[in-house]
């Protein structure tokens, strides 16, 4: 049997202790390491640790950032170091720096960054447009109390009914809420910039889930998808099993017919 295929984990909240859960029952995937800020107890010794000199010190196949985009900045040049780089926390990018440090750092290295869709749909189409695209427009809807309030001035009590929060480019809404939309950040990267793409926040106390609605057109041709989802804290169930697909495809682990 051939080596494992090793992963890194930055951040052990519920994005990567979801990921961790399917490593355990992959015999081709194993946690080396998970770097955390606090000890939490609940990962073997020698496993997790508060150090981040294990970024370089154990090279792994892939380091998984399920963090914040402050761990992004702080982190990201260390670990381009040693290995691939997969950044949950797309809202790093929203500051230009970050977004070239890490760039230039796997250029430097012969190492890659890498992007998943997350929570959302079609971000390889619109890639693949994005040359062709007029405009691009992702709407969100969810409970004020699924929203991470601590960036902004406001707070789930502000919110008496359905209330349009935030409407403008993409860069503004992950500025305002970093640990909510980084899959609006990945949706502009792929097509027309945080600039460019429009991003619309509805808070409604009656929601039951998370709703994402894309919208995207260009000469020719007009593309709408809408992912609904249960949601816990601030993230989807969607994001669980989609990350663990992106995973694996970074690392070509699967087998069969590929999809490009």
């Amino acid at each position: 049997m051939s080596r494992p295929h090793t992963l890194g984990l930055v951040g052990y909240g519920r994005i990567n202790r979801a990921l961790a859960a399917y490593v355990a029952d992959a015999p081709d995937f194993e946690v080396e390491y998970v770097l955390v800020r606090t000890p939490t107890g609940d990962l073997p010794d020698g496993v997790e640790t508060t150090d981040p000199a294990v970024l370089t010190d154990r090279p792994v196949d892939l380091v998984v950032e399920g963090a914040t985009p402050a761990a992004v900045g702080e982190l990201g040049e260390r670990a381009l170091e040693a290995a691939d780089l997969l950044v949950l926390s797309g809202s790093a990018f929203v500051d230009p720096d970050v977004e070239a440090r890490l760039t230039d750092a796997a250029a430097a290295n012969g190492t890659r960054v890498y992007l998943p869709h997350a929570a959302l749909l079609g971000i390889d189409g619109l890639y693949d447009a994005r040359d062709e695209l007029d405009s691009v427009a992702v709407d969100a809807t969810k409970a004020p109390d699924h929203l991470d309030w601590s960036y902004t001035d406001g707070s789930p009590d502000d919110v008496d009914g359905r209330t349009v929060i935030y409407e403008g480019p993409t860069r503004g809404l992950c500025e305002r809420f970093p640990r909510n939309f980084n899959s609006h950040a990945a949706v502009a990267l792929a097509s027309l910039g945080l600039d460019d793409t429009r991003s619309r926040l509805v808070a409604d106390p009656e929601a039951e889930g998370a709703t994402h609605v894309i919208s995207a057109s260009g000469e020719g041709f007009d593309l709408e998808i809408t992912r609904e989802s249960d949601i816990e804290g601030v993230t989807g169930d969607y994001t669980l099993v989609s990350l663990w697909g992106s995973v694996r495809r970074v690392l070509d682990s699967e087998g069969g017919i590929r999809f490009v």
